[in-house]
């Protein structure tokens, strides 16, 4: 894609910056800028017609700017929830998104990302879109929205709802050409649990706690989904968010059982914290606490994985990642040493040793 012409970076401090201009006037320069950034810039085109329906919050330019990306020094956030992790959006975002556009999805809530992801990423615009019908999600207005974004970020709410209207839709598909193009996508908390390749995906029933399904391998609250992103340096990964604060060791532990053929990575975020996934694998921890990542070896044994009884299994690894430690996904090689940790349901407590964080 080709840069913005200087006139248009120039227009777009102008419009954004100053309190000076004339009504008159700044209307003349958005009516250029949206003519340069839509016909000569972009390509895609105007923004459609928005259902009316759809509810929509913006802030800043309600043009569309585009950039040239750098799908290389792209990548993935996955945060895990209770309050956001301003340095990686500081730090990640905003120098790749060069004053782009910022799009929040989600199926219920409100505006409360914009002004706060605008002075972070210093976007050009963030806006919010309530995608709660499938409908929605295949609307042109939405797949627009998707495909033009410099920075795609899944809020917290429910990853049941999420899956049940955009797996397989348009906004499904518009999010891979983002991918594709360079887009930095992210998400907190249920945002953060439909990126690995394989999700949970409890889908109505509850969720899954560590003391409960460790005392029956087909607990009713485990359920999965297949891969939403389909963002190849998460291939072969499990997400889960809120980790150590809801002890959620036990049901990753269970989740990892379940897809043995498939040797996953549980890549478990705490609150707070933040895990910057590039596209070559490695990555990088942001915020207050820690990054697990859980997986089977050689040495693993999945010794009773039957429904209605306990959950045994001996040795996985677990690696425990802060702010300074690095892993990488695709060879497992990291900066920490990990520990050994099994489960067995029939004792209490399940975990050896005791405390497995």
């Amino acid at each position: 894609m080709k840069k913005l012409m200087p006139v248009l970076a120039l227009g777009m401090m102008v419009v954004l910056n100053t309190g000076c201009s004339s009504s008159d006037t700044q209307t003349e320069l958005l009516s250029s800028i949206e003519q340069l950034a839509n016909a000569e810039a972009c390509g895609y085109g105007p923004r459609p017609e928005r259902p009316a329906n759809l509810t929509r919050y913006a802030v800043g330019y309600t043009g569309d700017v585009c950039v040239a990306l750098n799908p290389d020094d792209a990548g993935v956030i996955l945060m895990g929830g209770s309050s956001d992790v301003d340095s990686i959006f500081v730090s990640k975002v905003r120098p790749h998104i060069q004053n782009g556009n910022v799009l929040v999805l989600r199926t219920r809530g409100a505006a409360g990302y914009n002004d706060y992801l605008q002075q972070l990423t210093q976007a050009a615009s963030v806006e919010t879109l309530i995608v709660d019908s499938r409908d929605k999600a295949n609307s042109d207005y939405v797949a627009w929205a998707v495909k033009t974004a410099e920075f795609i970020w899944f809020a917290g709410g429910d990853q049941s709802e999420y899956i049940r209207y955009w797996q397989d839709t348009r906004l499904q598909q518009k999010l891979h050409y983002a991918y594709q193009k360079g887009a930095i996508i992210g998400g907190t908390s249920a945002g953060n649990a439909i990126l690995g390749e394989v999700v949970y995906n409890p889908d109505g029933v509850g969720s899954a706690v560590s003391s409960e399904v460790a005392k029956d391998f087909c607990d009713a609250n485990i359920r999965f989904s297949g891969d939403f992103l389909q963002a190849p340096m998460l291939a072969g990964t499990l997400t889960d968010t809120h980790f150590k604060q809801r002890d959620r060791m036990g049901r990753l532990m269970v989740f990892l059982a379940h897809h043995p053929e498939k040797a996953l990575t549980g890549i478990a975020v705490s609150e707070q914290t933040a895990l910057w996934v590039a596209r070559d694998g490695q990555t990088e921890v942001y915020g207050h606490h820690e990054v697990y990542m859980v997986r089977a070896d050689d040495q693993t044994q999945f010794r009773q994985t039957e429904c209605g009884q306990p959950v045994i299994i001996d040795d996985l690894l677990r690696y425990r990642l802060v702010p300074g430690d690095h892993y990488q996904l695709g060879s497992h090689q990291s900066s920490v040493v990990p520990l050994r940790i099994s489960l067995d349901g029939r004792q209490n407590p399940s975990y050896q040793p005791s405390n497995p964080y």
